[in-house]
């Protein structure tokens, strides 16, 4: 993908995640809850999966341990009359994300410079520096993935 693809996907990202909210899980899980809510025992759930009842039992069990897989999850919830949706909600836009993450990589590459500078007795001011630090950020957000990620 171009460098303009790439923003622009992070712009519609952005934008079709920015009213979701992360929601807190039943404490006994939404299988159970579900279930429950429809008034349907674990026997009848089983039936309906074409499974034995421990394996429901064993299912809300791993879903509220956390280890239970989306296939599972998708069987359950067609089985409840119910669509499986997940999604990765971010802290924080993707398009700052990656903003500050140039910033961040730019303040690493930097550190570098100042400190041999400083030892050649060419001291910056903070206003240098940071002016410095913008640039390269800038240069990384144009050069893309490889230099915005990087680990040195």
């Amino acid at each position: 993908m171009t460098k303009l693809t790439n923003k622009l996907r992070r712009r519609q990202l952005d934008q079709t995640m920015k009213h979701l909210e992360p929601i807190e899980a039943p404490p006994r899980g939404y299988i159970h809850e579900i279930r429950g809510a429809l008034e349907m025992s674990s026997y009848q759930l089983a039936a309906r999966l074409g499974v034995r009842q421990s394996t429901v039992i064993d299912m809300e069990n791993s879903e509220r341990n956390g280890t239970i897989t989306l296939r599972s999850l998708e069987r359950a919830a067609e089985a409840l009359g119910c669509r499986l949706m997940y999604a990765l909600v971010p802290e924080h836009s993707f398009e700052q994300t990656v903003k500050e993450q140039a910033r961040r990589r730019a303040q690493e590459i930097s550190e570098t410079v100042f400190k041999t500078m400083a030892l050649e007795q060419q001291a910056t001011t903070e206003a240098d520096r940071n002016e410095l630090i913008e640039e390269l950020a800038a240069d990384i957000l144009r050069k893309g993935k490889r230099d915005l990620w990087r680990n040195d």
